[in-house]
């Protein structure tokens, strides 16, 4: 479809559309109410006069547009897709400096919650940005609930008497001392937990305030807390975990954009088809220690976790991480020839190295399949046709859906390391005394950092310690042979 039929079959719908270059990379995202007329404005002669529009229009070779019920939905959609793709045109919000945040300072002994358009690396913590609602509003709903100080008072001063806002139960009043460092942090995590998610609460108490109100015929405080309510609502609308939105815009999107992943990924890897099946294999260890593997599978450009696999690595002492993909490939592949579930392409995490001892391993297996490797660094493709490596754009569909998967194994492999480790650490050579048990060991171990110093006056220290496990305890720290 060229220019022309495109801008002659617009929706007249509210949305969000992208503008494309010649090379199909998004240069500008904007919405409208109406994706019909904003989208034709781009292409008379009056938006020439806009300095901005007049050096991107002549790089337009092609745009996409995303119908949404409503203009709010669309406004959602835009702010997520602009952070997403970083286009070159949207200077305004390039930096998420247009819409605010709610920052809490919990670098403060009793911290405070205000508005900022800015993040900066102060430690403080930043929730946002909020394309809706006023932000303003919503400090004073949130610090009325749960009482947090909004002065700027010396805290390492002491007050005498607190401000009008104590006696209206809006603060806890650390400023008299009132509030100690510790109940007040346990009013923060409150707020914490609250800007992440945890916002029906909230709203289930506001709209009971506001029914009570209404029953009372106090229809100004009714509107009051129903005003409240439909605020936090649209806070809730808006959270990083919960998209949100009524209808399936957002959903739609995403999946056509697996869907054009999977097609460039074809293309560009010269595959005999489309890679649905994704399996991709990560190793993680601390200088050979602990040592595992992890497999995840991605479907149709989704996870599915079903089919994840965690190896602990058998055959390989030291850090060797080609051996232990080679260990971690071959106990796949033979799996899965087993059960018929070979993927359509196999990726790597790593470089040619790891490349080639997943090639080894799937030739023992005799399996064949497409296999690439992708390195950290330089986001590199690596493949088994070429001395020579891929690299796909940055903002390219195909490598976004393969980092998905690489960092998805990688997250999967760490998670099953930490799990060695940790349990590694709580063992000792106290497990192999007979008659201690876990509350003990913890006592021993929480008490006398280093087993080989232990003494007997130590062990008799403890309260209820029986001289005949002291003498089995000073034998197994001591390596005595009994």
């Amino acid at each position: 479809m060229t220019l022309e039929e495109s801008l002659n079959n617009l929706p007249d719908k509210p949305g969000v559309y992208l503008m494309k270059d010649i090379l199909g990379r998004i240069i500008y995202v904007g919405k409208s109410a109406c994706l019909k007329d904003r989208v034709r404005s781009y292409f008379h002669d009056s938006a020439k006069y806009e300095m901005k529009v007049a050096a991107m229009v002549p790089n337009i070779t092609s745009f996409e547009t995303i119908e949404t019920a409503n203009e709010m939905e669309a406004l959602i959609l835009e702010s997520r897709l602009i952070k997403k793709y970083r286009p070159k045109y949207n200077v305004m919000y390039k930096d998420d400096k247009t819409y605010p945040y709610l920052k809490l300072t919990v670098n403060e002994d009793f911290p405070r919650l205000s508005l900022t358009r800015r993040i900066t690396q102060d430690n403080s913590r930043y929730y946002g940005p909020y394309v809706l609602g006023s932000v303003n509003a919503l400090i004073k709903v949130i610090n009325k609930k749960f009482k947090l100080r909004d002065c700027r008072i010396d805290m390492n001063k002491r007050l005498e008497r607190a401000c009008i806002k104590e006696g209206m139960g809006f603060c806890t009043a650390p400023c008299t001392g009132k509030a100690t460092k510790e109940a007040y942090a346990e009013q923060v995590k409150q707020v914490e937990e609250f800007l992440k998610g945890k916002q029906r609460t909230l709203i289930a108490e506001l709209e009971k305030k506001m029914n009570k109100a209404s029953e009372n015929l106090d229809f100004e405080e009714a509107a009051r807390y129903r005003d409240q309510k439909d605020l936090v609502e649209l806070i809730l609308l808006q959270n990083d975990k919960t998209i949100g939105m009524k209808s399936q815009a957002m959903t739609d999107y995403m999946n056509r954009e697996s869907t054009k992943a999977l097609r460039m990924l074809k293309d560009a890897l010269k595959l005999p088809e489309e890679p649905v099946v994704i399996d991709c294999v990560d190793i993680s260890n601390i200088s050979g220690k602990d040592s595992v593997g992890s497999a995840v599978r991605f479907v149709s450009g989704h996870p599915d976790k079903d089919k994840y696999r965690k190896y602990k690595i058998r055959t390989i002492a030291g850090p060797d991480d080609p051996g232990m993909i080679f260990e971690v490939v071959s106990r796949r592949l033979k799996r899965q020839k087993e059960e018929g579930d070979l993927p359509h392409l196999l990726v790597i995490d790593g470089g040619k190295g790891q490349l080639a001892a997943a090639e080894n391993a799937m030739k023992i297996s005799g399996v064949s399949l497409p296999i690439i490797s992708l390195a950290k660094r330089e986001e590199e493709v690596f493949t088994l046709d070429s001395a020579e490596s891929i690299r796909l754009p940055k903002d390219s569909p195909a490598l976004h859906l393969l980092q998905a998967a690489r960092d998805e194994a990688h997250r999967f492999a760490v998670k099953y390391h930490k799990t060695l480790r940790d349990k590694r650490t709580t063992e000792s050579v106290l497990d192999k005394v007979e008659g201690i048990g876990d509350k003990r060991k913890k006592e021993i171990l929480g008490k006398f950092k280093e087993l080989s110093k232990i003494t007997r006056e130590d062990l008799q220290s403890l309260k209820g310690m029986p001289e005949k496990l002291i003498t089995e305890v000073l034998a197994a720290v001591k390596g005595i042979k009994r």
